[in-house]
């Protein structure tokens, strides 16, 4: 007698939400690189299932306040990645997803709010088992640099960041840079969180001598002093915030994003100041792959932690859950003590 063997396909390691949009579709290009298995959601049937069809993954269709969709993905799995932005829109609703389906959160946001919304929620992840990072895209290697940075003084007491970003950017970063740019100008000073009407710029050196960067709020002054506690934090880009926005009716007519020939052209750098009580200072540079290409690596490297295991209930930072050394997870990366 013939015996029928029925082979069950390993259920999803990793769910992808907003798989489809630029970034989206970056990431799952490196899950599907290192075998991880993972499924991809979103709103849009059409363009999911077609995504779905390209990688041979398992799809879900649904709309981030669709509790029953957020199950039904959730189950079974370990790690979600909202890649959906403006995450203003999004990330509340699958942050309280993964609460009730004990499962960790992950999401490549530059948008503050979200940031201090997953603060908020760290009992109640504490409680879940689970952990909750906002902001583990680029922020991962930004936060690496200011720990590994803020270890070489004694009791770090001002923390100064530069950013300068290579490859463009994408839609999805433009609708969110409005929602940066309408909480002003924040900094960290004395512990607090303040928001300032004007400030100077200052040059850093990234490697090239002194370029002219400008105050902005990038999301430190949340991450970083969660990593660090160091009480006084300025940040600075490299073009100014106001730069990036642009008529919500012209974005369609933008590129998605940077081709992989643009990214490839050209690198991302980070510089970090660090004082300490007694005047001492330490200034470190981060060599990186330009923007679009260190998001990816950097999500899916935190995820790779979060599946075999390695990860601290609550709300964290990439810094305060993994330290410095998450850059060594991150391909083509390095610090520079200057």
């Amino acid at each position: 007698m013939e015996v029928k063997v029925t082979i069950k396909m390993a259920k999803h390691k990793v769910l992808v939400y907003g798989a489809t949009g630029y970034t989206g579709k970056l990431i799952c290009l490196r899950l599907k690189e290192l075998n991880i298995n993972f499924a991809i959601a979103g709103r849009d049937k059409a363009k999911v299932a077609e995504l779905s069809s390209q990688l041979n993954v398992p799809n879900f269709v649904f709309a981030t306040s669709d509790f029953g969709g957020w199950q039904e993905a959730l189950s079974g799995c370990a790690c979600l990645i909202n890649a959906a932005g403006p995450f203003a829109l999004t990330a509340e609703n699958a942050m309280h997803a993964c609460l009730q389906n004990k499962i960790h959160y992950l999401d490549i946001s530059a948008e503050i709010p979200t940031y201090q919304l997953a603060a908020a929620l760290d009992q109640q992840a504490k409680e879940a088992g689970i952990m909750i990072i906002s902001g583990a895209g680029l922020f991962v290697a930004y936060d690496a640099l200011v720990v590994h940075t803020a270890k070489r003084v004694k009791c770090a007491q001002q923390l100064f960041v530069a950013f300068s970003h290579y490859g463009g950017f994408s839609q999805g970063s433009i609708k969110s840079a409005k929602y940066i740019e309408e909480l002003g100008l924040l900094i960290r000073e004395n512990g607090e969180l303040q928001q300032i009407t004007d400030a100077n710029p200052k040059a850093f050196d990234f490697g090239e001598g002194p370029q002219e960067c400008f105050p902005t709020s990038l999301g430190g002054t949340i991450l970083s002093y969660k990593s660090t506690a160091i009480p006084n934090i300025r940040e600075y880009f490299q073009v100014q915030l106001s730069a990036l926005t642009t008529n919500p009716t012209d974005i369609k007519n933008l590129p998605e994003g940077p081709t992989a020939e643009e990214r490839a052209a050209g690198r991302n750098k980070l510089a970090v100041e660090v004082i300490g009580s007694s005047g001492d200072s330490a200034y470190s540079i981060a060599d990186l792959p330009s923007g679009y290409t260190l998001t990816p690596l950097s999500v899916v490297a935190v995820t790779c932690r979060i599946v075999n295991g390695d990860f601290k209930a609550g709300y964290q930072t990439s810094g305060s859950a993994y330290g410095e050394n998450i850059i060594s997870d991150i391909p083509n990366s390095r610090i520079i003590d200057c």
